[in-house]
């Protein structure tokens, strides 16, 4: 269709609102079957039972939301026939229009809804956003003042994105899904793509596909999330070996001595696996303990680690004593900090330890998990690395968008557990990036 429309902000005013009365007082009947017969589409009986249990404001925006739809690519029946509510609107048995109005809804019915990739926020102004199924795609410039307050980098928005004159704007309804929700989100309509991509109707499909996961929000607990080490396909699992050194000397030549390890006592060593795709990814770090006659081992997963010790113990017999381990569990620290943000109290809270050691703690955690990010193949990105990534102006923008949502994620952690927020200026620095 043609980018340059006649509509504008204000030409364009009254169109829905308009399009709505005019449907309920000309077809009222077959407005309202049509209405239910979307959400007998979308959710099982006991789930539309569940709506009932919503507060105002969610059920205002579920209103809203499948009223648009309607408007934009629902059916009704009229005048002996099914009709395409969109065309039949702006047809000769329609209301009248201004040219703004007209155009508005003309878009609603050619522009479908669609997932896109939060990357860049400001409040009050508007948003950036990258088409969550099409790495390619290039960024769109949305200008959003008040939808923008509700929204952070690496969310995951459904949306309609119209043209308005010479800039975007959303059409109205949106479909924000959480941290938790929005990965397994466009996983399915993926998943839909491939089943249906061979099919005309495929937008549409993943629209009802997007509109009943997002209802599926206010009515089903959310999933606890699972953080999976893309190389190794195991779970992410912090974890980190402390030993005693009996004997420095004898300790520094026996990893300088392997073809797999770099480093150095001061610096610390790194323990390299070279992958099939060029790339070489750590297995483990050492480094000097908080005493200055211990070292500490950081691996990522329960299987590096575990085959890790082994190899480290059997490379350095007699010249290390083992002390202990330490394993965090990922969704140990997303529910103490649910409970410190709601002012709960217990013998692990994040909140009785020291807020300096705390930060210092999550700082060594960060760096350590990160180390290699760079070189890493990310989901987010299509499973290119960031530095393969950014090579492209739409892989750039998603590279800062990730980087963004780390930034926010922190700020929002280090509040709950009333420490200081820790600085990812080392990842925008690995990549030679501003912060922009």
């Amino acid at each position: 269709m043609s980018e340059t429309p006649a509509a504008n902000s204000t030409s364009q005013a009254g169109a829905v609102e308009k399009a709505v009365e005019w449907l309920a007082d000309r077809h009222r009947k077959g407005w309202q079957v049509s209405l239910k017969r979307l959400l007998d589409e979308l959710l099982s009986p006991t789930d539309i039972q569940k709506l009932g249990q919503l507060d105002e404001g969610i059920l205002g925006a579920i209103q809203f939301n499948l009223t648009e739809w309607q408007l934009a690519e629902g059916e009704i029946q009229a005048r002996g026939s099914n009709r395409r509510v969109a065309d039949y609107l702006t047809g000769p048995s329609g209301p009248t229009w201004n040219a703004g109005q007209r155009d508005w809804l003309q878009q609603l019915g050619q522009r479908p809804l669609s997932m896109y990739n939060v990357t860049d926020v400001v409040s009050g102004v508007g948003i950036t956003l990258c088409d969550a199924l099409d790495g390619a795609a290039t960024p769109i410039q949305v200008q959003e003042r008040a939808g923008s307050r509700g929204l952070a980098p690496g969310m995951h928005l459904g949306c309609r994105v119209m043209r308005v004159g010479d800039h975007h704007e959303l059409s109205g309804a949106v479909y924000p899904f959480s941290l938790l929700h929005g990965p397994a989100v466009v996983a399915r309509l993926r998943a839909t793509s491939e089943e249906f991509g061979h099919l005309p109707g495929l937008a549409h499909e993943q629209g009802l596909v997007l509109m009943a996961l997002w209802l599926q929000q206010y009515l089903a607990p959310p999933p606890l999330p699972t953080m999976i080490d893309q190389h190794s396909g195991e779970p992410i699992v912090p974890i980190t070996d402390h030993y005693r050194v009996l004997d420095w000397e004898v300790l520094a030549g026996a990893l300088q001595g392997c073809s797999d390890v770099e480093g150095n006592r001061h610096d610390g060593w790194t323990r390299l696996l070279a992958c099939s795709d060029g790339q070489s990814r750590p297995l483990a770090h050492i480094s000097v303990g908080k005493k200055n006659d211990q070292i500490e081992i950081f691996y990522r997963t329960q299987i590096h680690a575990d085959q890790g010790r082994a190899w480290f113990e059997g490379l350095t017999a007699g010249t290390v004593e083992f002390l202990t381990r330490k394993k965090v569990h990922p969704e140990s620290i997303l529910r103490q900090s649910k409970q410190s943000a709601a002012g709960l109290t217990n013998a692990t809270n994040l909140s009785e330890i020291d807020p300096r050691e705390l930060a210092k703690a999550m700082e060594e955690l960060v760096h350590r998990t990160y180390a290699n990010w760079a070189n890493e193949s990310i989901p987010a990105l299509d499973n290119k690395t960031p530095l393969q990534a950014i090579q492209s102006a739409a892989g750039l923008e998603r590279v800062k968008g990730l980087l963004r949502s780390y930034e926010v994620s922190e700020k929002t952690m280090a509040a709950q557990q009333g420490r200081d927020e820790m600085s990812y200026d080392f990842l925008w620095e690995s990549l030679g990036l501003l912060r922009s």
